[in-house]
């Protein structure tokens, strides 16, 4: 399988699949690295392990939904670039969240970032038009990244001194 973070290949519905479930686990391993921080804090910890068990799903309902169709070639330019750019960002976020140090206040701003990142991203890039039903698929999506924001944004009163 080609590497879904490279742009050395030309894409196709499922190297495009395979970026949208990479972005999906990078999700979930930072909100894992947030639990790993939060560890002697059981609200927090168990909090973030929801977060991450999220993002797992979302990646299989991925999955779930490329098996339901053939792979066929992609009509026109495909831009991925955005989707990559944010991908290098989850990655340095979750780098970051595994520095000693990182508060609550932090770990649920940058996570409301990355619910409102991706919330945009499924919701308005044309790089998951290479199927119909991957656009139903990341609308909805990106409504739950959105309800996810602003679940991140109540949490803050709970876990913010």
């Amino acid at each position: 399988m080609a590497d879904p973070t490279t742009d050395s290949v030309p894409e196709t519905p499922t190297s495009i699949v395979d970026l949208a479930v990479a972005i999906e686990l990078e999700c979930a391993a930072l909100y894992e690295a947030y639990a790993r921080a939060f560890a002697k804090r059981s609200d927090l910890f168990t909090f973030w392990r929801l977060y991450a068990e999220a993002e797992r799903y979302h990646a299989a309902t991925i999955r779930i939904h490329q098996a339901s169709f053939a792979e066929a070639p992609v009509s026109g330019d495909v831009d991925t670039s955005e989707a990559r750019l944010f991908l290098d960002q989850l990655r340095t976020a979750r780098s970051e969240a595994e520095q000693p140090g990182i508060t609550p206040r932090t770990a649920l701003g940058k996570a409301r970032w990355v619910e409102e990142a991706s919330a945009e991203l499924h919701g308005r890039t044309q790089f998951f038009k290479s199927h119909p039903h991957l656009a139903e698929l990341f609308a909805k999506m990106a409504e739950e990244d959105q309800a996810h924001r602003d679940v991140l944004r109540s949490a803050e009163a709970k876990f913010v001194d």
